[in-house]
């Protein structure tokens, strides 16, 4: 039985991951946390055997939460969840499980359960082969988080379809994309344009430092947000300063971190 402590300090985070494991009959749920210090207490008391840590915290970060228990007589199996796979390698550094990005992937959430089914069920081994199997484990999930990275590059124009030809739209000028079908549909300050690419594929070819997808359905230019807008049951909206000042959705896991990429 996989005995789990969800740790993130946006409840609406908690509340998505604490369904998808709920799916699962091995997986028992018996603690959240909404801050690092309350991750501590509860995990000391309840003595989980799975700790699902959210990277930025509030008061503590999660890696340092990470630390704290690898020092003390509770130290449960660390997965980390965030949205960015920058810190994939410090992550690694405290012997961490896995490394989930959000927002989360049923497939992907699958294969970490796995993961910490199989080494629960293992007897204990030795720390060298410990250390072998959490190389395994960071080569895997690198691959996994950035599997395009050989295959794509980003670009400073990117190809649209117009009715007899293909033009090309700078990325700078680009406000927002939207999924449309299996294809993107680029939205300009006046013009919008069809791609050949699917919405992923185009994440991959923008520059990640200027565009963020802050839903399944939209890629935002982070420079073109002129509103950031709480809605209700802890949503969001944002308004981009496209000539109808549309109103794009955020999705609810995603809300902390868009903040830290505004920079509040």
């Amino acid at each position: 039985m996989l005995r789990v402590v969800i740790v993130d300090d946006e409840a609406p985070a908690r509340s998505e991951l604490r369904y998808l494991l709920e799916q699962y009959e091995d997986v028992e749920i018996i603690g959240e946390a909404a801050s690092g210090e309350e991750a501590l207490d509860v995990i000391a008391s309840q003595k989980p055997n799975v700790a699902f840590l959210d990277i930025h915290l509030h008061d503590i970060e999660g890696i340092e939460i990470a630390e704290k228990l690898a020092k003390s007589e509770v130290s449960p199996y660390i997965v980390y969840a965030t949205a960015y796979d920058s810190y994939a390698l410090q992550a690694f550094e405290t012997e961490a499980m896995d490394y989930l990005l959000k927002p989360f992937n049923e497939e992907r959430l699958d294969k970490t359960l796995e993961r910490l089914r199989k080494r629960i069920s293992q007897a204990p081994i030795d720390r060298m082969d410990t250390s072998a199997s959490l190389e395994q484990t960071l080569r895997q999930v690198i691959e996994t988080m950035q599997p395009v990275a050989k295959s794509f590059m980003t670009f400073s124009r990117i190809p649209v379809e117009k009715a007899t030809s293909v033009a090309f739209i700078q990325v700078d000028d680009i406000i927002y994309a939207a999924a449309e079908g299996r294809n993107a549909r680029i939205y300009t300050k006046t013009e919008n344009y069809v791609t050949s690419f699917s919405l992923q594929e185009l994440e991959k070819k923008l520059p990640e430092e200027k565009f963020y997808r802050i839903h399944r359905t939209y890629i935002v230019n982070l420079c073109r947000i002129i509103e950031f807008i709480p809605w209700f049951k802890g949503t969001v909206q944002v308004r981009v300063d496209d000539a109808e000042e549309t109103l794009l959705p955020v999705s609810r896991t995603l809300v902390k971190d868009l903040k830290l990429r505004l920079g509040f």
